[in-house]
Parts: structure tokens; C-alpha cells; sequence
């Protein structure tokens, strides 16, 4: 039991210490990883303040030729494309635009092709040697051709030539990709991309190397307004509004939750929880280790005195205890190392993580040390306890346990079921919010909702009214609308001109969405004000324009009746609001609902959403794909369901609550194995007073009663010592949500009842056996 206990704890820290390790070891390949900052865009308005990681193509150069303490810059654009090859046609994820400056910046390098030249051309890519496999084979692809739908003015695609083949990109990387694809590409289909007018599209990352000896947080000071000089007359207006900063590399992936974040991104939180959950289950384990082995000690007595008449000398007794505490603990530490071995598929499927203990030489050596510091330490207490005892008084059976070593038991049940508790508390509370994000009401219906990725097809653009009066000819699909983005994972953001109830004119920063007059409807979106777009309203001189209740509250406006009328100009571009909606959530909980300004699509729009019958989803979406197929016979067929992507924007947190689960609940086990072996030893000290108890007329529920009373009010005293560090951790973590429940008291109840529980359950196996069993047994040598 000792040895199962111990190896499951050092198993359980083992797997921790791999993930956190990981957590902290992101982009540190980088050979200038503390000299490398992400340029942040900081753009204040009246209603609110929003920090973007997204900035504008010039700003690049501007910064390496105005500032000597720059050493290099690069820019960078994540794209999602159709990549045709041999007449097959597959969405490709992972591509990146950039510069040939990457691999100066960044330590990326080729093992086919050359670095300085690979992206220097437009319409260039390197592939990964996944990629390059995926679509060449074995087969060299160096200046073969790949037709990607990205930056052609056809809309049929365009060859882009393979210039280099790099290693796959690293997992622990805040970004990764598939395929790199010249920057060079942008500035030829998009010449205006570097002009005043590209000041303005902040669409792109851009990246510093500081020179050596650069102090970063200065050199962010230094820079709010670099752009003053570029920008001419605007820089009047733009400074009230936009400034930059810089951002270390090394808290992107674990500190940064700024708008247009290039990949989801950790949380220090989470580390954070996990490192404790790690060291909370290396004590448990600890803790029962030691206890068992003091418990046990005393059983040993007997033997000692035998020893000693024999002529055993106290340093022998000492060294043959701590010679079996340290040769057990190893056996346990090695029975970890195996069952980690045949574990790590497990944890791989439950991480994402492909990680080995083997791997890690300093972990194994930390392990070691602590099995061998468990080892003596367990052992120490009874060596030099029983190492002391006189032998005359040992053989006449009047040895009993001292009060300090009761005390220590007693202090170290308490201290295994203050981590239980909290532990407990955390499963708790964490599936309350899992549960509360999944059931929250969105301000839209999520269900049965289809979408299509149009992916630039002109076709598709032409087609896409003859391609709908066939699709609504079927009964399963009830609604069909145009959009230029997804109403899951966040939307763009930009600034506008209003007025405030007295007229005074008000700079604003909104969320936006362009949507089709069927939109509202297909969503379930409520218009709560005012009216809907016509289908001529992308073509009037001054734009419609539909906000949410958030913009109404965060202008000042009395009522969303009061909105109705007034001015909206987006850049050059005026506009009337004739609307308002109810707020709803377009990104994840995580973040509170912002202003948001819908206006009318164009004849350009990127996805197609369609509301279909739940019940026979299926069969309505193989009717959708042959109608595509008949009119689009060209265009892939890339659809997914809202429901899917609103789940995936989760990913994260259910893994991490499914990990937390498995770590808590083996941490459970290990203190009710500790527990259990307690009251197993208790029960065998009280073998005799159970025994008399039972001649003397008691009853089997007192005699339970009494052996589970003493252990139970430990237990009851570790919850009260335990919520308040279970509240303050939990309490940290639901920081993390914008939108999250209410830490009630009965929360902590239901943990706490469920510890007493599983304590009592533990606890009464042994104790109804003792109870039961025939008092005969345990006085028949009296």
C-alpha cells in the first residue's frame, strides 16, 4: 500500500512537471528570445480602451530605418487557403506571409533552398517537410508549383513557386504554420499596403530583434507616436487615439489576451494551478508515505526487542530502518518510471502533449532526490524511536505509541485532507463553469446552423443567387444568409465618428460585422429598434448602419430608440444608424460583449450560413453539397456547424478541466489510501478494546461510530482550514471569464460533503469489519 501510494504521487508529479515545463518552455528556441518584442497597437476611445496585436505593413520598415536600437523587424500575415495539386483541391491552415528577414529574426532555418533568397520574390513559398510531403511525396519539390486562391485577381488561383523546404515548425512556438509564403506577394496585388492609406490597415504582425544591451521597456516608451512623421495632416487626429508599445516575446504565450491574437494562447493561471495541483499531490504522497511508515513502526516493536536481547546495537537497528524506508521508496520510484512508460499515450490524449519523462534528465534527477529524502525521512522518526526502546519493557507488551507520534498523525491526516478539500472544491467549481458556458444564452440560436467557407471562389460570388433560390427550394433548410466573417471567435475592430446626446462629436471603437438582410433572421437575432437593411442598402450613399445594446449603453445614448438617426462615419464613409440589436456573444466568454457596428456586405462576402433541420441534418446536408456541386462544380465544399466552432473556442479550458479531474481525483485516492491504512493500523492497536467493548455489550453501530468519530472530526477540521485557500485559488481562476458564476456557499458545502463522504466510506470498510468481527478472536491469549 506504502509503495502504490508513493508511485502513484510521483507518477501524477512526474506528468504535471512535463506539462508546466512545457508551458514555460514556449519560443524559448529562439536564439534572441530576450530580444524579441511584438509591436502592440493601443487605440483609446471615448467608450473604451482596446489593445490589439495586429498593426499596419509600413510600420516594420519605419522602425528599422528611424531607430538605431533596432536590429531587424519582420512582418506577418496568417492565412487559411485552398491549395489545388494534381486536380485536388484541399483547405490548407497554417500559411504565413512574412519576410525573408523570418529566419534573421526568428531561429528558423532551411534544409533545402536559401534563407535570404527563399521569400525575396512574390508569389514564392516554402513548405515544411510535412507539407512538402503532403503534396510532392519523396519527390524533390524545390521550383515545382503549388495554385493557392490567395492574392490572385481572378479568383481562380494563382502558382506560386517553391523556394525552400524547412523542418516542421516547433509545437511549443506561439505561432506555428505549414508553409511560409513571401510578404513580397501583399505588396505587388496590394501596392497601397505601404502607402498613408496602409498606415490605416491594421491587418498584420510585426516583430523587432532589439540590438544587444537594448533595455525593451525604455524602447516602448520611446515609440507611442514613432508614427507622426508618416502620417502627415492625419497624425492630429490619430494621436488622441492611436499609440503602440511593445510586448516581450516571453509573455505572449502565457500573459497576453489582446484582441487579434496571431493562435490561442495559455494562461499563467493554469500553470499556476497545476504547479500547486503538482506539489499539493508530491506531499500527499509524501505525507502518506511517512505516516504509514511511522504507523507501522510501532507494530515493529516486539521485533526490536528480540533484536536487541540478541545483541543488536542501536546504530544497526537505525541503519537496517532507514535501509528498508530509502529500498522501498525506490521500488516505488521505479515502479513510476514504468508506469509512465505505459501511461504516456494516455497523457498524450488528454494534453495534446507528446512529451517524455526520459527526456528530461533534470526531472528524473528531482525525482530521485525526493524519493531518497522521503526514504530517510520516513525512516528517521521510527530508527531512532524503536532504536531506544528497552527491550524488557517492549517483550512485556506494555509499549504503546507516544502522544507526539499520535499528534504527528493526526497532523498529518489533517494536512492530506486540507489538499483534498481544496482539490475537491476545484472540480467543483471548474465543471459549475464548464457547465454555465455551455448553457449560457448566446443572444442568438446556435443550434442547426450551417456554414460554408466561400474561400474567394468567383463562382461562387456570381452564382450565389440562383445557388440559393435552389437551395430554399428544400423544406429542411428554413434561411440562408451572406456574411463577411464567422459570429464565433471574434470579430475585427475599427474606429468610427458619432455624436453624444448633446451633439458633441464622439470617437469610438467598435467590433464589426457585415452581414446580408437575411442574417438577423437565420440567427435569431432580435431587433430591438428601428429597422433591417433592404437589399439595396449596400449600395446607398450614406451606409445603414444596426449597432448592439453595448454600443448604446457605452455612447450615452437614453435608449436604443434614441439611436435610431444618428451619424456614424467609418473613415470617409458616412453613415445613419437605422437599428439595434440585442447584444450577443460573437467571442468566447472570456471576454465581455463590446460595442459592435453591423453594416450591409457587398457583393464580396466569405461565408454562407444556412439554418437547417436539426433532425435530419444529414439529409440536408448532402442536398446542400449536390446543389453546390451543380452550380460551383469547381469550388470545394468546406462547410462546419456554429455549435462545433462555439464548442472549439472551449478546447482549452476542457482539457484543462479534464486534466484537472485526473490529477484531483488520483490525489483522492491517495489520501484515502493513506487513510485507510491508518484506520487499518488503528483498528489493529484497538483489536483488544473493540474485543471488550463487544463482551461488555456494545453495539456494532457504536463501535463504528468510535473508530470513525476520531478521524472524522480531523477531516472536518482539514474543510474548515481548507476554504479559504479554496476560494481565493478559485476565485483567481474564474478572473479568466468575463461571464462566470457566483462562488455560493453552497458550493463549498457540496465539496466538503462530498470529502466527508468519500473519508466515510474509506473509513467504515475496516471499522464494520471490526465491529463485526467474533470478540473471542482478539481475548482468547488474555
Amino acid at each position: 500500500m506504502n509503495i502504490v501510494g508513493l508511485s502513484a504521487g510521483l507518477i501524477c508529479f512526474a506528468f504535471i512537471a512535463l506539462w508546466v515545463n512545457d508551458e514555460l518552455s514556449y519560443d524559448k528556441f529562439n536564439a534572441g528570445y530576450d530580444r524579441i518584442y511584438r509591436l502592440v497597437s493601443v487605440e483609446k476611445r471615448a467608450a473604451n480602451v482596446t489593445e490589439s496585436a495586429m498593426t499596419s505593413a509600413p510600420m516594420a520598415k519605419a522602425l528599422l530605418s528611424d531607430y538605431p536600437e533596432v536590429e531587424n523587424t519582420v512582418r506577418m500575415k496568417m492565412r487559411e487557403e485552398i491549395v489545388t495539386h494534381n486536380n485536388q483541391q484541399v483547405l490548407q491552415s497554417g500559411i504565413l506571409l512574412t519576410d525573408p528577414s523570418f529566419f534573421n529574426v526568428f531561429s528558423y532555418h532551411l534544409i533545402k533552398g536559401n534563407e535570404a533568397a527563399a521569400l525575396r520574390e512574390p508569389f514564392s513559398i516554402v513548405l515544411t517537410e510535412s507539407s512538402a510531403k503532403k503534396y510532392f511525396g519523396d519527390k524533390d519539390p524545390i521550383g515545382k508549383t503549388l495554385l493557392l486562391n490567395m492574392y490572385d485577381s481572378t479568383g481562380y488561383g494563382v502558382n506560386y513557386t517553391v523556394t525552400g523546404v524547412m523542418p516542421d515548425a516547433p509545437k511549443n512556438a506561439h505561432f506555428t504554420f505549414n508553409m511560409l509564403a513571401s510578404f513580397k506577394t501583399i505588396e505587388v496585388v496590394h501596392p497601397d499596403a505601404l502607402t498613408v492609406d496602409g498606415w490605416g490597415d491594421g491587418s498584420f504582425y510585426t516583430y523587432l530583434l532589439l540590438k544587444k544591451g537594448v533595455d525593451g521597456k525604455a524602447f516602448s516608451n520611446k515609440i507611442t507616436w514613432f508614427y507622426e512623421k508618416y502620417v502627415g495632416d492625419l497624425f492630429k487626429l490619430w494621436k488622441p487615439v492611436y499609440s503602440y508599445r511593445l510586448q516581450p516575446l516571453s509573455d505572449i504565450h502565457l500573459r497576453s489576451h489582446l484582441q487579434n491574437e496571431i493562435a490561442a494562447n495559455g494562461s499563467i493561471t493554469q500553470v499556476y494551478i497545476f504547479f500547486t495541483i503538482g506539489i499539493f499531490i508530491l506531499l500527499l504522497a509524501a505525507i502518506n508515505y511517512t505516516n504509514l511508515a511511522t504507523a507501522r513502526s510501532a507494530g515493529r516493536a516486539k521485533e526490536v526487542g528480540i533484536k536487541k536481547v540478541a545483541g543488536a546495537g542501536r546504530q544497526q537497528l537505525i541503519f537496517q530502518y532507514l535501509s528498508e524506508s530509502v529500498f522501498t521508496a525506490i521500488i516505488a520510484l521505479l515502479l513510476s518510471f514504468l508506469l509512465c512508460i505505459l501511461l504516456q499515450p494516455a497523457f498524450y490524449q488528454l494534453t495534446g502533449k507528446e512529451l517524455s519523462l526520459f527526456s528530461y534528465p533534470l526531472l528524473i534527477s528531482f525525482l530521485f532526490a525526493v524519493t531518497i529524502f522521503l526514504g530517510v525521512i520516513s525512516g528517521i522518526y521510527p530508527a531512532l524511536i524503536l532504536s531506544a526502546f528497552k527491550p524488557a519493557t517492549v517483550l512485556k507488551g506494555s509499549f504503546k505509541s507516544s502522544n507526539k507520534g499520535i499528534l504527528l498523525r493526526k497532523t498529518l491526516v489533517v494536512s492530506q485532507f486540507v489538499i483534498t478539500m481544496i482539490l475537491i472544491t476545484g472540480i467543483v467549481i471548474i465543471y459549475s463553469q464548464m457547465s454555465f458556458i455551455k448553457n449560457k444564452n448566446l443572444g442568438y440560436n446556435k443550434d442547426a446552423l450551417l456554414f460554408i467557407n466561400e474561400n474567394g471562389n468567383t463562382d461562387v460570388v456570381k452564382g450565389y443567387a440562383a445557388f440559393k433560390n435552389d437551395v430554399l427550394k428544400n423544406s429542411l433548410i428554413s434561411g440562408m444568409a451572406r456574411s463577411n466573417s464567422l459570429i464565433v471567435g471574434g470579430l475585427s475592430n475599427g474606429g468610427a465618428e458619432t455624436i453624444d446626446n448633446k451633439g458633441n462629436v464622439l470617437q469610438v471603437n467598435t467590433s464589426r460585422m457585415r452581414i446580408d438582410p437575411d442574417y438577423l433572421n437565420v440567427y435569431g437575432i432580435k431587433l430591438l429598434a428601428g429597422k433591417n437593411f433592404s437589399l439595396q442598402s449596400s449600395h446607398d450613399s450614406i451606409r445603414p448602419v444596426i449597432l448592439n445594446e453595448m454600443a448604446v449603453r457605452k455612447f450615452g445614448w437614453k435608449n436604443n430608440e434614441a439611436a435610431i438617426g444618428k451619424p456614424f462615419t467609418m473613415g470617409d464613409t458616412k453613415g445613419v444608424v437605422i437599428g439595434v440589436t440585442n447584444d450577443f456573444h460573437y467571442a468566447s466568454l472570456e471576454q465581455p460583449i463590446q460595442p459592435l457596428t453591423i453594416y450591409p456586405v457587398d457583393e464580396f462576402f466569405s461565408r454562407i450560413t444556412l439554418k437547417i433541420g436539426i433532425t435530419k441534418a444529414n439529409d440536408a446536408v448532402s442536398y446542400i453539397q449536390k446543389i453546390w456541386k451543380q452550380h460551383f462544380p469547381s469550388a470545394l465544399f468546406n462547410y462546419g456547424f456554429v455549435s462545433e466552432q462555439i464548442k472549439a473556442q472551449y478546447l482549452a479550458e476542457e482539457r484543462f478541466s479534464k486534466v484537472f479531474l485526473c490529477f484531483s481525483v488520483l490525489s483522492v485516492l491517495i489520501a484515502c489510501l493513506g487513510l485507510y491504512g491508518l484506520i487499518s493500523y488503528t483498528i489493529f492497536q484497538r483489536t483488544k478494546e473493540i474485543g471488550i467493548r463487544k463482551v461488555l455489550g456494545a453495539s456494532a453501530n457504536s463501535i463504528v461510530a468510535i473508530l470513525s468519530g476520531d478521524f472524522l472530526k480531523l477531516i472536518l477540521l482539514a474543510c474548515f482550514i481548507s476554504m479559504p485557500v479554496a476560494w481565493y485559488a478559485m476565485h483567481s481562476w474564474l478572473q479568466n471569464f468575463a461571464y462566470r458564476i457566483h462562488l455560493s456557499w453552497w458550493l463549498f458545502l457540496t465539496s466538503a460533503l462530498l470529502v466527508l463522504l468519500i473519508a466515510l466510506i474509506t473509513i467504515s470498510f475496516q471499522s464494520i469489519k471490526a465491529a463485526m468481527a467474533n470478540p473471542v478472536k482478539s481475548l482468547r491469549t488474555e
